[in-house]
């Protein structure tokens, strides 16, 4: 679930941002609010760009960007940031839009509070498809987001716009969108980051790769995050396709895996130990790991149903008291959610 700070400045800004953080808990945008009284606005603000996936500012939009300006790395990384008036009359999101998903996130907080959100990005304005919309809302990485401003320019200005993927296709295209494997601007959707159609190729790769993970009590982060980086870093795909981290519901408060899940901003699931032994037949078991869990099999069990029962494509390793399995979900490009361009 996406963690979002809520910032205050004053007492009125302190009362709308605990409203605002207590729709948004209410709502369906599968994130947790926690409202903040600033303190140390430098300190606050440096925390929550690294752990948060959105910060929404009470107050005046020059303090939001004087806060966050330090920090600034680059659109595929930088958290959302959004604005809201101390009256809650306007959402307004200044910072990474649509591959963070501001736009979105402003939306949806408008809607919960009865505001205006007040989206700028040129995609949104026109009605044109935004292709990097679409990759922050459908799960996809974009491997070159240098290149989203030829894709976005070429909608804009009426031209046509390939589509090449290595997954099945479901639906119908957005409009500018044609299916194709040649032409000079397209977007193609593989897992090979070599593959490139189009003369100017805007690369989305499905973040479809689900570590199970298994380890000691109390273990050490730092190997943690060591091994899932050496069972990642041995498959095609980067690391950036990984979508979750999973384990036994025992390690729900696993420091390691919690550590791991926010650095590289993935979901971290458990499961019961009931719930894996359903699965863990089609694994090898363990005894001890049976008697010391109730399950058979954690890590492979585990990364199996978090990728929807799909395909293993790294068997159980262990090291340094540690075991992983990466599974890769079985994927299908729909365009039947997608929510970008849509006129406030």
């Amino acid at each position: 679930m996406d963690k979002i700070s809520v910032f205050s400045f004053t007492d009125k800004g302190l009362l709308l941002a605990e409203w605002v953080a207590d729709k948004i808990n209410a709502s369906d945008m599968g994130a947790a609010a926690v409202p903040l009284r600033v303190k140390d606005l430098r300190e606050q603000t440096g925390a929550a760009f690294v752990r948060d996936a959105a910060i929404v500012f009470v107050g005046a939009a020059g303090i939001a960007v004087r806060a966050v300006a330090p920090y600034l790395k680059n659109k595929t990384s930088d958290p959302a940031v959004i604005v809201i008036d101390e009256d809650g009359k306007y959402t307004v999101p200044i910072l990474s839009g649509h591959i963070g998903g501001a736009n979105r996130y402003a939306r949806g907080i408008a809607a919960a509070i009865g505001a205006v959100p007040v989206i700028t990005t040129a995609t949104d304005v026109n009605g044109v498809f935004s292709v990097d919309a679409f990759a922050s809302e459908n799960g996809y990485f974009v491997a070159n987001p240098e290149c989203v401003k030829h894709i976005s320019s070429a909608l804009l200005e009426g031209r046509e716009v390939g589509l090449c993927s290595d997954f099945e296709v479901a639906g119908a295209l957005p409009a500018g969108l044609i299916s194709g494997e040649s032409g000079s601007e397209g977007i193609c959707i593989s897992l090979d980051g070599e593959k490139k159609p189009f003369d100017k190729t805007l690369t989305l790769m499905p973040k479809c790769l689900h570590a199970g993970m298994g380890c000691r009590k109390d273990a050490d982060p730092e190997a943690v995050e060591g091994l899932f980086a050496e069972a990642m870093n041995s498959l095609p795909a980067p690391i950036e396709t990984a979508a979750s981290v999973s384990s036994i519901d025992l390690k729900n408060n696993e420091k390691a895996l919690i550590s791991l899940a926010v650095k590289y901003r993935i979901r971290f699931v458990t499961y019961s130990a009931a719930e894996l032994n359903e699965v863990a037949r089609l694994f090898g078991q363990s005894d001890f790991v049976k008697r010391a869990t109730g399950a058979g099999n954690v890590c492979e069990a585990s990364a199996y149903l978090a990728s929807k029962r799909g395909a293993v494509v790294f068997p159980k390793y262990a090291k340094n008291g540690a075991t992983i399995s990466i599974a890769r979900e079985f994927w299908r490009v729909s365009f039947e959610s997608y929510n970008g361009g849509a006129r406030p």
